[in-house]
């Protein structure tokens, strides 16, 4: 791939990949948004749920960008490392490491960096990603100009009932493992066997977060080196590099699984904070979320007044249809009620354009008011 054929592609997919989503033309975006509002509304209650949709559309822009980048080594021109110590740089080239990493800005370009310093590691990833791009990434590792290991590339299914012993003999043979903590499955199980869980603190509630990573990390007395992608604009890509953490043999197998695993999402919650549209993890919180408390919103303004314009509460409900059944959506809890289609046209003209009180009925008025799906304007 040609240098312009890279800013081309890229720059095409910026200015005009996101006019393309039209989400309210289709049922799946359309609950996918609900979804990741949510996650918005739980997380990170502060931003204006008007912003929600324009995150989402970043978020599928960074997935789009990403693929793009994880082919091209021109994109590597536009990569700058954060504190990447020479020391940590060493220890990747010479010793066997847990490699920690998110779905954040470029995430999929790591695998090029780490191939271009001749940093001999295997990726795992989920059983569906191995069975749609097991076979690009292998074409991508061993046809790419550079590669001195004459070792072949390996991938290692998370999902695996062995995938445990096959990642152990990987590091005691020397040779790296690049793992995704905030994927949906998790090192040898998925996600949702509690047994390779643990509650985390992150952001304004919890996770049930996976601590298999640094489970393996301690058991094979290797370091973890976290590593998290961003852009700070559309031309610089960053790859930042935290301190490695190494295991402690005095500490408990568990006891450090889930240190290590809150601290590795304490490192990388700013960068999630200040970037939250370069995200994936948006998408799929729901199925590890665990929420403590309630958000914040603004006070509900009170009125009696029957001519009050009242709306459809965004920030506490979302609706959609999914299949085409209409769905209520509380965003705080996750729980789904299923409405008829007399009531979701109220609420989806509700959202659009405040509606008097009058106009409906002050039975139902009453009992969605108090439920919080609607607000006085």
């Amino acid at each position: 791939m040609k240098h312009t054929n890279y800013t081309t592609n890229r720059d095409r997919l910026v200015n005009e990949y996101k006019k393309t989503i039209d989400i309210q033309q289709d049922e799946n975006l359309t609950g996918q948004l609900n979804m990741m509002s949510a996650g918005l509304v739980n997380y990170l209650p502060k931003i204006d749920t008007d912003q929600h949709e324009d995150i989402y559309k970043n978020i599928l822009l960074h997935k789009k960008l990403s693929i793009l980048e994880q082919s091209s080594l021109e994109a590597l021109n536009y990569v700058t490392t954060e504190d990447l110590s020479t020391s940590t740089l060493d220890l990747l080239k010479t010793k066997p490491a847990v490699i920690c990493t998110f779905h954040t800005g470029s995430y999929r370009i790591l695998n090029l960096f780490l191939i271009r310093h001749n940093i001999p590691y295997s990726l795992v990833m989920g059983t569906s990603i191995v069975q749609q791009e097991g076979a690009l990434f292998h074409n991508l590792y061993n046809n790419l100009p550079g590669i001195q290991s004459t070792e072949s590339f390996k991938i290692f299914d998370a999902e695996a009932s062995t995938v445990g012993l096959q990642m152990l003999r990987e590091l005691k043979r020397g040779r790296s493992l690049l793992l995704y903590i905030d994927g949906n499955t998790g090192a040898g199980t998925t996600a949702t066997k509690k047994d390779n869980r643990c509650v985390i603190n992150f952001l304004h509630q919890q996770l049930f977060a996976r601590k298999g990573i640094a489970y393996l990390a301690h058991t094979a007395r290797v370091p973890v080196v976290t590593v998290a992608s961003y852009r700070p604009s559309w031309e610089d890509i960053r790859l930042k590099f935290y301190d490695p953490i190494l295991p402690d043999s005095n500490i408990d197998k568990s006891a450090f699984a889930e240190s290590t695993t809150q601290h590795i999402y304490n490192l990388v919650a700013p960068l999630i904070k200040a970037y939250p549209e370069q995200w994936e993890g948006w998408l799929y919180i729901h199925k590890s979320a665990k929420i403590i408390q309630q958000p914040t919103a603004q006070e509900r303004k009170k009125n009696t007044n029957s001519t009050e314009k009242i709306s459809f509460d965004s920030f506490r409900f979302g609706i959609f249809k999914l299949n085409g059944l209409p769905l209520l959506l509380n965003k705080n809890t996750y729980a789904f009620y299923e409405i008829n289609n007399q009531l979701y046209d109220l609420l989806t003209a509700c959202m659009s354009h405040p509606v008097k009180k009058d106009n409906i009925d002050i039975a139902l008025f009453n009992k969605l008011y108090e439920q919080g799906v609607i607000t006085y304007v």
